[in-house]
């Protein structure tokens, strides 16, 4: 491939002023510079679009866009790939970034895998001072995961901004659905990995900034049923069956179940989401938040507690670990989707 092919990056901003202009130099000073970066602005109400338009100023090869009006990450995502005019999207959130050979490892990825559509890789955390910390490992790292996935209806393990898809697929599959407010990310991706197939590198190639105000944090309990909702749907494309709706899905599995059954939904959920902001609190050296989380999580559900503590020692081991230990094969498999699962 030899850096030839144009890669569309997309990325979506809202009120990203303190964050974006570090976002789009990762992509820019990476070592692929065939490509063009399409910034959308969600109708920011900081100075995120003049930050954006003088970006597009320094650079031709960045466009600059907003939305007449607040329209969503999904439809954001979904206006800029009709627009985009590269062989392969990658996806980057506006405080999240890149290393530098970030698109060349996954470019030769496609390239020494014809049969597979879409790649991705794992990454670090950003804490709140931008330091990176830990390794957030990813899923399928080897074809005979990424088989299980369409044997078995797995969804793979994959954030946003690791992923390089080839854009005649995402037309294909009408983007991101657009009537979800969280997990329409998870939705996608997991239907390309099932159909076309997505292989994720071991090797930390970008860096997810750890936010308490994100999307998945204000809408907890919608994410862990959107989720679910994946799950199920995965299930019945694999037995032929009518896939559900999001909202079919939340009356027909959770709504209608007795309440004892219900009230035991929404604890598992919870315990899930304090767990997760465990993991937040403890990177960004929160040390109260991390014991009252860390207390109701073992409360809620001790085993999972248990479970989590072990995942999160395992992970700061990885985090030792320089990308050249890691590497960009599939030697070092990560835990199963479904463990994963559990513990974020």
């Amino acid at each position: 491939m030899n850096n030839s092919e144009k890669v569309s990056v997309i990325i979506p901003a809202f009120n990203a002023a303190d964050t974006l202009a570090e976002t789009v130099a990762s992509a820019v000073n990476g070592t692929h510079k065939h490509l063009e970066i399409l910034i959308v602005d969600d109708c920011s109400t900081d100075t995120t679009a003049k930050i954006g338009a003088k970006l597009a100023e320094q650079d031709s090869r960045i466009q600059f866009f907003r939305n007449s009006e607040n329209y969503g990450v999904s439809k954001s995502r979904n206006l800029m790939i009709h627009r985009a005019t590269g062989k392969y999207v990658a996806f980057l959130d506006s405080d999240d970034t890149w290393e530098a050979n970030k698109l060349e490892v996954c470019l030769k990825m496609l390239e020494d895998n014809p049969e597979v559509k879409a790649v991705a890789h794992a990454l670090r955390y950003l804490d709140k001072r931008g330091n990176k910390l830990g390794y957030i490992s990813t899923y399928p790292t080897t074809k005979a995961e990424m088989q299980a996935i369409k044997d078995t209806g797995e969804s793979p393990w994959v954030f946003p901004s690791s992923v390089v898809v080839d854009r005649s697929i995402l037309l294909q599959e009408g983007g991101f659905a657009e009537d979800w407010q969280v997990g329409e990310d998870t939705e996608l991706f997991t239907k390309i990995a099932q159909k076309y197939g997505l292989l994720a590198a071991t090797a930390p190639l970008g860096n997810y900034r750890i936010r308490g105000n994100s999307l998945t944090d204000k809408h907890w309990l919608k994410k862990r049923i959107a989720a679910d909702c994946v799950k199920e749907n995965q299930l019945r494309r694999l037995r032929g069956e009518k896939e559900l709706s999001l909202n079919e899905y939340e009356q027909v599995f959770l709504k209608n179940l007795p309440l004892l059954n219900r009230l035991n939904k929404f604890r598992q959920v919870l315990a899930l989401h304090y767990m997760r902001k465990v993991g937040q609190s403890l990177l960004n050296r929160e040390v109260l938040p991390t014991l009252i989380y860390g207390i109701g999580s073992a409360v809620l559900s001790p085993i999972a507690a248990a479970n989590k503590w072990k995942w999160m020692r395992e992970r700061e081991q990885l985090s030792q670990k320089t990308v050249e230990d890691i590497g960009h094969s599939a030697e070092l498999n990560p835990q199963r989707a479904s463990e994963i699962d559990r513990s974020s």
